[in-house]
């Protein structure tokens, strides 16, 4: 009788079957098709999402364009270079004004009240001068209710500065000083209406 050199040769059965399972997945994973652009997660609720990336190119023929200036007829060139110098002309009553005050609210003062009265006089009456003249200045049609709030604010600043010399040959210094910051606020009243005759002029086309 001749004698089996495996007695179990059924053993290596198993392994060569496990060995094919796995060839066989192997090959089956490398052939599914891949997913470009996405990729996919697991949410925390257990759902699949997907995200996507999108790319956005922005012309770099992209074209800015810029309207005209409104065209304005000389008579409203004129009248605009006309508040224009009112304008500085009141700024610069405005400096001197803080400058003669200053001097004489400095310790030591440096202004002599005679001095002082004199100056604040000067200037209050070039102010008067001041307010007249923009007064008379005709404005556009178009701009007639700019130049009235124009011309009213041009008048409470030359008011003010009367008032300022009033407080200074007052016995009392405070109506001064309150004059002295109304007077301010109607500089910046007038620069405001400026600005706003300015605007009406140019959003017009007078």
């Amino acid at each position: 009788m001749v004698m089996n050199p495996d007695p179990r040769p059924g053993r290596w059965l198993l392994p060569l079957v496990i060995l094919g399972m796995m060839t066989f997945t192997y090959v089956f994973v490398q052939n599914l098709p891949s997913a470009d652009g996405e990729t996919q997660d697991i949410g925390a609720n257990g759902v699949d999402t997907v995200e996507t990336t999108t790319t956005t190119t922005t012309s770099a023929d992209a074209v800015t364009t810029t309207a005209p200036a409104p065209v304005l007829s000389p008579e409203t060139q004129d009248y605009l270079g006309q508040i224009a110098t009112a304008e500085s002309e009141l700024l610069a009553f405005q400096a001197e004004m803080a400058e003669i005050n200053g001097r004489w609210d400095a310790e030591p003062r440096t202004l002599e009240y005679a001095d002082g009265e004199s100056l604040l006089t000067d200037l209050a009456n070039r102010m008067d001068g001041w307010a007249t003249n923009l007064g008379a200045v005709v404005p556009p049609v178009t701009l007639s209710e700019a130049h009235g709030v124009l011309t009213a604010t041009a008048q409470a600043a030359a008011d003010s500065a009367d008032d300022v010399l009033a407080g200074f040959t007052g016995p009392d210094r405070e109506p001064r000083i309150t004059a002295l910051d109304q007077f301010d606020v109607t500089v910046t009243a007038f620069t405001a209406a400026a600005d706003d005759a300015e605007l009406r002029a140019t959003t017009t086309s007078s």
